[in-house]
C-alpha cells in the first residue's frame, strides 16, 4: 500500500471519529427532554404517598413502600461508619445501606454522592424506593446490622461487614441479607431488588464513559448510558433498561475511573433481573457550568433483582453479596476474583491492553512515578518493534529508488492500465521489493496503540498523579487560557515532534506536491483531535515521536543506504531423467528419432 492510500485511510478514520463525536453531542439534545420527564415521574412517586397518612395496608403481592413511607420519615436517622484502609463506608438507617463510600488518598472522591438512596436498599419495584423503617440493631468496628419489617410481615435483616481473607480488599464490603416470613400466609415474589447506587462523572467531559454492565454465567457486557438512552433520531429514546438473565452473577454501574459492583456470592447460579436508568442532575457537576442551560449532567442508577423469594410461614432465606466500591484497576479487580476484572471492558484488543497494563505497573514499581512509567512503557514498545521498523524503512527507501522507473512504465502504458499494473508488479519482482513491507509496522502498531489507548484512557491509577508541569495525568495538562483557548503544552509538543518525524521519514518519489501538502496537514488534524486528550496519552504519543526521530537518526548513521539492484532469478528446476524404461510414461519417447517402423512378423 503506497503513501497516498495511507493518507486516505487516515483521513477516513479521522472523519469517522469526528462524526462519532458530533453524533454523541446531538444525542444529548434528543435525550434531555426524556430524562427530565423521567426525573419528574420518579419525584412524583416518591412524594405522592406521604400526603395520605391514612393509606390502607397494601394487598399481598403489591409493593408496601407507600404504607411504610410516613413511618420511615418519622424515624430519626441512625448512622455508622466502617473504615478499611483509605475507604470509609458511611452506613445509614435510611434504606439500610451505604449512603456514601469516601475514598481518601489520591482518589479524594465520594461514591454514590448523587444516589437516590443508600447502596443496598431493598426495593419492591426496580425503579422505586426502599421506604422501610430500619433500625440499627448491632454495630462494631467491622460490621453493622439493620432490621425492618414490611407490612406483609417479612422481617428484613441486613448485615454489612468488612471483607477479610485472601481475596479481601479495602473497597469490598460483605452484605448478608435475610428475609423471614413472620406472617400467616405464603409469601412469593419475583420483585425484590438491591439498589447498586448511582455513578456520576467527576467532570462534565467524562460523562460519555458512564454506563451499566452485567455478568451472565461468565459472559460480561455493558452499555454506555449516553449511547443507550440517546437513541431518539427515528424513535422514542428508551427511558430505562430491563432484562432477565438465567445466571446473573454480578451487575453494576460505572463512570470513567470508578465502579459499583454487586456480586452474588451464593455458589449456585440463579436467574436474576437487572434494571438501569438515567436521570438528570439538578445541579451541574462542574461549578463553572452553573447557570448554563445547555450543560446537562446525569447520574446512572441500577438495581439487581434477587432470585425468586418463596417463603412459607416461619421460613426464611439468606442471600450473600459482596459490594465493590472503588477504582477501575485491572490488577485490583483480578485479585478479588469472581471475574470482576471483566468489568474493565478494554475492547477488541483486550489481551494487548492487559499485557501493557501489567508492564506499566511493573515500570511504576521501580520508577516510583506513573509519568516515568508511561515513558518507559513507550520506549519498551518501540524497542520491541525496532527490527520491523528498520526493515520497513529500508523497503520504503528502495521503493523511492524505483520511482523513476515506475514513472517511465506509467507513461509508456498510460492507455493500458492492466498492462501498466502487470509491468509494475514485474518491476517489484525483478528488484525484490515487497510493496506491503512498509505497511507491516503500522499493522502491528495499530492494535498496540488501541490497546494502550484503552489502558491510559480509563486507568484510575493515573488519576491525581502529577508529573513535571502536569497536575493530573488523567486530564489535559492545561496551564492557562489565551483568548478563551486552553494552552495544553503536551499536545503541542506532540504536533511538533510529529512534523519532525514526517520530515525525516523517506517518501516515495511518486508522491506529488498535492499529496505532500495533504500529508503535512495530518499533524494539524491529529493535534485538533487529541488536544483535549488525557496528559498520559499525549505524553505517550510525544515520547513515541521523539523516539522515532532518534531511531531514524541512528539508522541513517549506522545502516548502509539501499542500492537498486536486480535480484537474480533462480532457473526453473528440470525433471530428472528416468533410469528404467519400464517406468517411463512416454516422456523419454519424445527424444527418440522418428523413422519407419520395422515390419511386424506373423499373421
Amino acid at each position: 500500500m503506497d503513501r497516498k492510500s495511507w493518507i486516505i485511510v487516515t483521513l477516513c478514520v479521522i472523519l469517522m471519529g469526528v462524526n462519532w463525536h458530533y453524533m454523541q453531542e446531538n444525542q444529548k439534545l434528543v435525550q434531555a427532554e426524556t430524562a427530565r420527564k423521567k426525573q419528574e415521574e420518579v419525584a412524583k412517586k416518591a412524594t405522592a404517598t406521604p400526603a395520605s397518612p391514612t393509606a390502607a395496608t397494601p394487598a399481598p403481592g403489591t409493593a408496601p413502600a407507600a404504607a411504610a413511607t410516613p413511618a420511615a420519615s418519622a424515624v430519626p436517622e441512625e448512622t455508622h461508619a466502617l473504615k478499611a484502609g483509605s475507604v470509609t463506608f458511611e452506613l445509614t438507617s435510611k434504606g439500610g445501606g451505604i449512603a456514601r463510600a469516601a475514598l481518601a488518598g489520591t482518589d479524594q472522591v465520594a461514591l454514590n454522592k448523587n444516589g437516590l438512596e443508600a447502596i443496598g436498599a431493598l426495593r419492591r419495584e426496580a425503579a422505586g424506593l426502599d421506604a422501610l423503617s430500619y433500625k440499627l440493631t448491632a454495630k462494631n468496628d467491622k460490621s453493622a446490622t439493620f432490621e425492618a419489617t414490611t407490612a406483609e410481615g417479612i422481617v428484613v435483616t441486613k448485615t454489612y461487614s468488612l471483607t477479610e481473607g485472601a481475596e479481601g480488599d479495602e473497597h469490598l464490603i460483605d452484605l448478608k441479607l435475610t428475609l423471614k416470613n413472620t406472617g400467616t400466609a405464603q409469601h412469593r415474589s419475583e420483585e425484590y431488588y438491591l439498589y447498586t447506587g448511582a455513578a456520576t462523572a467527576l467532570r462534565h467531559d467524562d460523562a460519555r464513559y458512564d454506563g451499566f454492565f452485567w455478568n451472565n454465567a461468565g459472559d460480561t457486557d455493558y452499555q454506555l448510558t449516553s449511547k443507550f438512552f440517546g437513541k431518539g433520531f427515528f424513535s422514542d429514546a428508551p427511558t430505562e433498561y430491563r432484562h432477565s438473565f438465567n445466571a446473573l452473577r454480578y451487575t453494576g454501574v460505572m463512570s470513567r475511573f470508578y465502579t459499583h459492583i454487586i456480586t452474588r456470592m451464593t455458589e449456585k447460579d440463579a436467574p436474576g433481573k437487572f434494571w438501569a436508568g438515567r436521570r438528570k442532575l439538578a445541579q451541574p457537576i462542574d461549578a463553572a457550568n452553573a447557570g448554563k442551560a445547555e450543560i446537562e449532567d446525569f447520574a446512572s442508577d441500577g438495581a439487581v433483582g434477587l432470585p425468586i423469594v418463596d417463603l412459607a410461614p416461619g421460613a426464611s432465606v439468606t442471600e450473600n453479596y459482596q459490594i465493590y466500591l472503588g477504582p477501575k484497576e485491572y490488577d485490583r479487580l483480578s485479585k478479588i476474583g469472581h471475574q470482576r476484572s471483566y468489568a474493565m471492558f478494554y475492547g477488541y484488543f483486550k489481551i494487548v491492553s492487559i499485557a501493557l497494563s501489567k508492564v506499566m505497573r511493573w515500570m511504576h514499581s521501580f520508577s516510583g512515578s506513573w509519568g516515568l512509567a508511561v515513558i518507559l512503557l513507550t520506549i519498551f514498545v518501540r524497542l520491541c518493534l525496532w527490527p520491523i521498523h528498520a526493515k520497513s524503512t529500508m523497503t520504503m527507501k528502495r521503493m523511492g529508488l524505483l520511482g523513476p522507473l515506475m514513472k517511465e512504465l506509467q507513461e509508456k502504458n498510460k492507455d493500458n492500465p492492466q498492462q501498466q499494473q502487470m509491468e509494475v508488479m514485474k518491476l517489484y519482482k525483478d528488484y525484490g521489493v515487497n510493496p506491503l513491507g512498509g505497511c507491516l509496522p503500522l499493522f502491528l502498531q495499530f492494535p498496540i496503540f488501541i490497546g494502550l489507548y484503552s489502558v491510559l484512557e480509563v486507568a484510575a491509577e493515573l488519576r491525581g498523579q502529577s508529573f513535571w508541569w502536569v497536575r493530573d495525568l488523567a486530564a489535559a495538562d492545561t496551564q492557562g487560557h489565551f483568548m478563551g483557548i486552553p494552552i495544553n503544552p503536551l499536545p503541542l509538543i506532540m504536533g511538533l515532534t510529529m512534523v519532525a518525524q514526517m520530515k525525516l521519514t523517506p517518501q516515495p518519489a511518486t508522491v506529488d506536491k498535492t499529496q505532500q501538502r495533504i500529508f503535512m496537514m495530518m499533524p494539524l488534524f491529529f493535534l485538533w483531535i487529541s488536544y483535549d486528550f488525557a496528559a498520559a496519552l499525549a505524553l505517550y504519543w510525544s515520547t513515541q515521536n521523539i523516539f522515532s526521530v532518534f531511531q531514524t537518526r541512528i539508522m541513517k548513521l549506522y545502516m548502509p543506504e539501499p542500492k537498486l539492484e536486480k535480484v537474480s532469478q533462480k532457473p526453473a528446476a528440470k525433471a530428472a531423467p528416468t533410469q528404467s524404461s519400464f517406468f517411463n510414461t512416454g516422456a523419454a519417447s519424445k527424444d527418440k528419432k522418428k523413422g519407419p517402423k520395422p515390419p511386424r512378423l506373423g499373421g
